[in-house]
Order: structure tokens, then sequence, then C-alpha cells
């Protein structure tokens, strides 16, 4: 008897079911928030990459109509112009437009706009990638003049 009463005034050592579910309450909220960062974070990285691979498409085009010689630079020839299959691997709804204006000059060029468009995953367009080329027609060799 003596024993029960010196028990029930000595301090306790352990923890109580009260304090579990607090602690555990908090860890949940802290885990919670956790997964909404890491979550943002992807998809912040996805678009990310979708946007370095459109302008890394948007500057290939750009050299490959470089190479076209001028009097093949037609809106047949840039209609051909087709999107890489990485770009539409990344992003399937991904579309290439080009556009060509002729200027009078002088000197005589063509000026090409070259615009990448897509949506996110959610069906929301996202701002384009945009690159306007100018061409100049070379002019013809013409002898120097003689020297006196």
């Amino acid at each position: 008897m003596n024993n029960s009463i010196a028990l029930r005034g000595a301090p306790r050592a352990g923890i109580s079911v009260l304090e579990v579910s607090m602690a555990l309450l908090i860890l949940s909220f802290a885990v919670g928030g956790l997964l909404q960062i890491l979550t943002v974070a992807a998809s912040q990285r996805r678009t990310t990459e979708v946007r370095r691979l459109a302008l890394e498409e948007i500057a290939n085009q750009a050299e490959q109509i470089a190479l076209i010689p001028w009097g093949e630079l037609t809106e047949a020839s840039l209609g051909a112009l087709k999107p890489s299959e990485q770009l539409l691997a990344a992003a399937p709804s991904a579309r290439l437009s080009v556009t060509q204006v002729a200027d009078a000059g002088p000197p005589v060029a063509k000026r090409i706009h070259l615009e990448v468009q897509w949506t996110s995953p959610a069906g929301d367009p996202v701002q384009p990638v945009q690159l306007t080329v100018w061409r100049h027609q070379l002019a013809e060799a013409q002898p120097l003049p003689a020297q006196p």
C-alpha cells in the first residue's frame, strides 16, 4: 500500500498519446508540404526542358535555312521544315511555323520568322519561342576596277 502511494506521486517518465498524435500531425504537415514543393519543382523542370528543346529546335531550323540556296528559298521549301522527333517526344503538341516576307532592299533580302508553339500537359498554351532570320541575296561578283 505504501508503494502505490509513492508511485502516484512520482513524476512519469513516458510520452502521452496526445503528445505522440501532435508530433505525428506536425510531421504529416511537413511531409505534405515537401511533396507539394517536389511536385512543383518537377513540373518546372519539365517546362524548362521543353523550352530548352524548343530553343534548340529553332536554332537548328535557322541553320538549315542558312544552308538553302537563295533561289530555292520559297514558301514551299520552308513549309517542308518540321519539328524534330526529340521535341515531339517531349511536347507532342509542338508546331513549327515559318513565314517569309520579301524585303525589297537594297540590299534584297528575305525576312524569315520561325516560331515553335506548344501546350502544357494541362492543355494551356505556353509562350512560344520565336526567331527572325534575314537572308540577303549576294550580289554578283563585279570585276575590280583597274588600278592606274
